[in-house]
């Protein structure tokens, strides 16, 4: 019998042979996080039409309604859900062929823990986002292999934690290629782990070994533009970036046109899919003098032809964190997605050791405050006038103060909904905000009817609730 052996065409076994083999399959797991159903656009704007400061237009209208996910956006959803889950595959491929391969040890493990870093930060967003997912711990090849239940939460984050130790022991402090992890990052989304999980001396731990690597610091802002040094579109990296999805003018994202209108000249085309309005209280009470507050804030902006024009009056709030000017198409921006600066590290540990305390630490308010100063254009390691106070400070104040640092330094980075949703106050901030109360099933997205139906360990009676 004729035994074919076809050799335009690559199968799985037979590729991973070198050290360039695995460093090829490595690089092949960023394919998923940088297309659009992700980090490309998708994964960002769904949290900023459900955060407290952001209104959406076209699909996102019903989002921001709150009743749980409308049959128009889920396709959206099932969308981030398999491009995790081929997130999760990619690494899992490298995980099953790159042990055998003869090279290096420690470069060996080094990919090994950024697999398995990658394939932790996906867990991580579908833990968040969908509650109790599948754990998928072997490559899927075959249609074989398209199974699995839905795990209990504590068994996915016990998953993710262990996932994250491997990476932290052995991914290096520093990489060469800005955009891979590192075991500074590692450590940061333990501590983000940590915290979501309540486990406050752990995600205090974790947090400050972090800050006592030096490995990191602040980026220095006196004015408003210097924040262009963090989120601009010409940044490769910074001090303050532990680990961001990256993109670039050829290879870029279309986050920006979510941002501005069509004729604005901050990106190559606008969808101006999201505003706000002044009566937010997020942005009502947000204090102007604050640098971050006309960085990310504006009522008028440059048109293509460089005229200033003022915003839509129905539209007047808009934000202006992600911009390219440069950008010659949709695809063309060259902001990186920020996942961790070092930021977090600081507010992480603020909460965290306030939270273990029973109320804030010395150290606790000093590394809230550095955020703060930079904020202002002070130096963060010096005490400066807008300084928070010790002084009747209460755990609860404390961690309120916390927050409020949280959702004006993150603008735009998804992480003010999942904050929260972790400390249980999306009801009572949304109706605050807006009038409009929470559906429990908006909380958790849909599990996608395709993997109900192709999946035979779930069933239609393992949906979230509402949907």
């Amino acid at each position: 019998m004729l035994e074919e052996k076809p050799e335009d065409r690559l199968f799985s076994a037979g590729f991973y042979q070198t050290p360039t083999d695995a460093a090829a399959a490595v690089n092949a797991i960023y394919a998923p996080l940088r297309a659009n159903d992700l980090f490309g656009f998708r994964w960002p704007v769904v949290y900023t039409a459900m955060e407290d400061y952001a209104t959406g237009q076209g699909q996102y209208i019903a989002v921001g309604q709150y009743q749980g996910l409308p049959s128009s956006f889920v396709a959206n959803t099932d969308l981030m859900w398999s491009g995790f889950y081929r997130t999760i595959n990619a690494a899992n491929i490298v995980l099953k062929y790159v042990p055998s391969i003869s090279m290096n040890e420690t470069q060996k493990n080094s990919l090994l823990g950024e697999a398995r870093f990658l394939r932790a930060f996906s867990y991580f967003q579908l833990v968040r986002g969908w509650g109790a997912v599948p754990i998928k711990t072997e490559a899927v090849e075959t249609p074989d292999g398209l199974g699995g239940k839905r795990d209990a939460l504590n068994d996915v984050y016990a998953f993710i934690i262990e996932d994250l130790k491997f990476s932290e022991s052995n991914l290096p402090s520093n990489q060469t290629t800005a955009g891979r992890p590192t075991s500074g990052a590692a450590k940061t989304m333990l501590a983000d782990v940590y915290l979501t999980l309540e486990d406050w001396m752990n995600a205090r731990i974790k947090a400050d070994e972090v800050i006592q690597s030096a490995a990191y610091n602040l980026v220095s802002v006196t004015q408003v533009g210097d924040f262009d040094k963090i989120f601009g579109a010409d940044v490769t990296t910074s001090v303050e970036d532990v680990f961001s999805i990256k993109f670039s003018r050829t290879l870029g994202t279309i986050l920006p046109c979510f941002y501005h209108p069509a004729n604005s000249a901050n990106a190559s085309g606008g969808f101006g899919t999201f505003y706000g309005l002044p009566s937010y209280p997020f942005l009502a009470q947000w204090d102007t003098t604050d640098l971050r507050y006309t960085y990310n804030i504006y009522t008028k902006y440059p048109n293509k032809a460089g005229v200033i024009v003022p915003n839509d009056p129905s539209r007047p709030i808009r934000f202006g964190k992600f911009k390219d000017t440069k950008a010659q198409s949709l695809q063309g921006h060259g902001n990186a997605v920020p996942v961790y600066r070092y930021a977090d590290a600081l507010l992480i540990y603020a909460e965290a050791a306030s939270q273990e305390n029973g109320g804030p630490t010395s150290l606790a308010l000093e590394r809230l405050n550095m955020i703060r100063r930079r904020a202002y254009g002070y130096a963060p390691a010096i005490p400066s006038p807008i300084d928070y106070s010790l002084t009747g400070q209460t755990a609860e104040s404390f961690r309120s103060l916390v927050l409020k640092e949280r959702a004006y330094e993150f603008l735009c980075e998804g992480k003010r909904w999942l904050d929260l949703k972790r400390t249980g106050t999306v009801k009572e901030t949304i109706k605050a905000a807006k009038g409009i109360d929470v559906a429990t099933a908006h909380l958790l997205f849909p599990i996608p009817k395709q993997e109900i139906d192709n999946n035979p360990d779930i069933n239609p009676n393992d949906q979230n609730p509402g949907y």
